[in-house]
């Protein structure tokens, strides 16, 4: 979507008649494409626009999403100390969930470095199942992320 749509789901976020409404378009906004967009809507997830109980949901959706993982990832650490006063311990782990749509190698050299450097516990084996999900993630991306791209492509028509 382009801007116009972002306000659009921003308004019917802000003004929904019922939870399920806001959720369904508080969550679309993860899921935009232009990068000036996702930027909006990361900043919205500590600067009080979204409910602190929402935020991590939606940070880990973004990590989720293609267009937006690396930006969100960024944000992640360079908020981190911010995110982890203001979150509640159970979304911070949940928000960490989104850790496995980093699945780049580069990205999982990143991310296993960071928790590494910053040593933080989630509790329990939560991180060794993140980054367990993210290793799985990235080595069927390395395995068959040339022979679904190229099956991907004959499907399209006209190509």
């Amino acid at each position: 979507g382009d801007e116009v749509r972002y306000e659009e789901f921003s308004e019917r976020y802000r003004t929904a008649s019922t939870p399920q409404e806001e959720r369904r378009y508080l969550f679309s906004l993860a899921a935009f494409r232009p990068q000036e967009l996702l930027t909006r809507t990361l900043a919205r997830t500590i600067n009080g626009e979204i409910r602190t109980q929402d935020a991590p949901f939606i940070v880990g959706a973004l990590m989720m999403n293609v267009d937006g993982r690396e930006q969100a990832w960024e944000f992640v650490k360079a908020n981190w100390d911010q995110m982890d006063r203001l979150f509640p311990k159970q979304g911070l782990r949940r928000m960490c969930g989104g850790i496995a749509g980093l699945a780049t190698p580069a990205l999982e050299q990143d991310v296993r470095t960071f928790f590494a450097s910053q040593k933080i516990d989630l509790g329990g084996k939560t991180l060794d199942q993140y980054l367990e999900q993210l290793r799985i993630a990235v080595a069927v991306q390395e395995r068959e992320g040339d022979t679904l791209r190229a099956y991907l492509k004959h499907q399209q028509p006209g190509v």
